[in-house]
């Protein structure tokens, strides 16, 4: 019996996988070995990763959806999207059933993310969501590197135009560095994170040796990719996600340092949330809506 968090999630992929009737495993690696957490390529192109698999109409709108933000077509046969313990393919499963109630159920999805953030934030509308999207702007306007939000929604409260910067986790724990990473975040005081950090006046100062490490450093880096999207005028208020299922303890414990890490007065745009908040809360605001059936996948699922 697993007793880590990832072989646990290993485990219940594997057996949702057989559940629905997916036996083939996919391959890996160069000497092209076979994985039971692995989907057959042939079954994920049939979309045996996502919520609609049974679905042919959806799984084709779904994926004309999931282009980059430079129109690049997002490889869904990948090693990471055939993964079941990657996150990768999550985003999808949590997103797209939000971008589809955008332009069917608008006033309903204000409800769901005004709940979900505990009225934290107001959402008058939804103007558009993104995958794996960083902006319109070139990255050397940004933090000139190839950071970028898992989900991104942009939204209007009031006069504001706002978005919210999205990150999940499912098994995964922390990234190393690259080379050039490393040297802005520990050499270079004047690299745009140092500045940016100083100057958004959201971080305590005392802290930036811990934003640093290896498990607060891609929360970092997201947060200061929202918070350059504002100082040039992209935006007028961001907010940074992290949504992480709560058995995930090392995700937990990034995200509860990370908020000892924001001054008083902006805790509140970090916003740790938990799978089974999501769920939940997608269960109350939708459950009683025709076509969710999106919801009782994640819940069996994940």
């Amino acid at each position: 019996m697993a007793s880590n968090w990832k072989e646990i999630a290993k485990e219940k992929q594997i057996a949702f996988k057989k559940s629905l009737g997916y036996t083939k495993s996919g391959t890996y690696g160069k000497k092209n070995k076979e994985y039971e957490n692995f989907l057959h390529t042939s079954d994920a192109q049939n979309g045996a990763n996502f919520y609609c698999h049974k679905n042919p109409e959806e799984w084709q709108t779904l994926r004309e959806w999931a282009k980059k933000d430079k129109g690049e077509r997002v490889n869904f046969v990948s090693s990471d999207m055939v993964n079941l313990v990657d996150s990768k393919h999550i985003t999808f499963n949590f997103i797209y059933p939000l971008e589809k109630l955008r332009t069917e159920q608008p006033e309903l999805l204000n409800t769901f993310l005004e709940t979900l953030f505990a009225h934290k934030i107001q959402v008058d509308k939804v103007n558009r969501i993104k995958i794996e999207f960083a902006s319109d702007m070139k990255k050397h306007e940004l933090l000139d590197d190839n950071t970028s939000f898992d989900a991104y929604i942009e939204y209007e409260s009031g006069e504001s135009k706002c978005a919210l910067g999205i990150e999940f986790k499912y098994t995964e724990k922390s990234y190393p560095y690259d080379k050039r990473e490393k040297a802005r975040m520990f050499d270079q005081a004047d690299s745009i994170y140092h500045v940016l950090t100083r100057d958004s006046y959201f971080f305590v100062s005392e802290k930036v040796n811990e934003l640093r490490t290896d498990q607060l450093k891609q929360l970092w880096r997201n947060h200061l990719l929202g918070l350059k999207l504002v100082a040039n005028k992209q935006l007028n208020d961001f907010r940074s996600v992290h949504i992480y299922p709560e058995a995930n303890t090392y995700q937990a414990e990034a995200a509860e340092k990370y908020t000892k890490c924001l001054r008083e007065t902006k805790k509140d745009y970090f916003f740790p949330i938990t799978f089974e908040r999501f769920i939940l809360t997608a269960e109350n605001v939708f459950g009683e809506l025709k076509g969710q059936e999106w919801i009782s996948y994640l819940r069996d699922r994940y």
